[in-house]
């Protein structure tokens, strides 16, 4: 009795972690890569886009970030890689793909995939601009923001812990 009323209390705290990581575009895959997706649209206007998620040491996260092909725009990282995350390799590192469909569409969407391995549990704060790397002075203001906020946890340790839903809340 006492076991069972234990796993229904962790089940519980389980939830409340998972509802305070969950943010729109948040998915996880089935092998363990939390992604992160903001297509083009979502990017509108002069405020940075927010978004968050929560994963475990170990896992791999891929931000996608939405943009329109032939403008000159590319998205890179501002700043550092936060210390308990990892670009590596084997990682996309800004790796540009067009969204499915318009592979043939002159300025079609474009995805840009920049991806890294959590290596230590801690919060980190990613921003990714939109910006055209020639231009200089006011001129090079980026067009958009997106400011990715991301919680690692430990890796789980043992069967009795609640592991997390293969999706998180949209």
């Amino acid at each position: 009795m006492l076991n069972r009323c234990a796993r229904c209390i962790a089940a519980a705290g389980a939830l409340l972690l998972m509802a305070a990581c969950s943010s729109n575009g948040t998915q996880r895959s089935a092998g363990g890569i939390l992604m992160l997706e903001v297509p083009s649209e979502q990017v509108q206007g002069e405020k940075p886009r927010e978004v968050s998620g929560c994963m475990k040491v170990g896992e791999r996260l891929e931000v996608r970030l939405g943009a329109s092909a032939g403008t000159g725009y590319v998205w890179t990282l501002a700043g550092p890689v936060p210390a308990n995350m990892q670009m590596t390799t084997a990682d996309p590192a800004g790796r540009v793909a067009p969204v499915s469909g318009g592979e043939r569409v002159v300025g079609g969407a474009t995805m840009t995939t920049f991806g890294m391995t959590a290596v230590a549990q801690g919060e980190g704060n990613l921003r990714f601009v939109l910006v055209r790397p020639w231009e200089k002075g006011e001129a090079a203001k980026p067009a958009r923001t997106v400011e990715v906020s991301i919680e690692v946890r430990p890796a789980q340790t043992s069967d009795s812990e609640v592991d997390e839903p293969e999706k998180l809340g949209r």
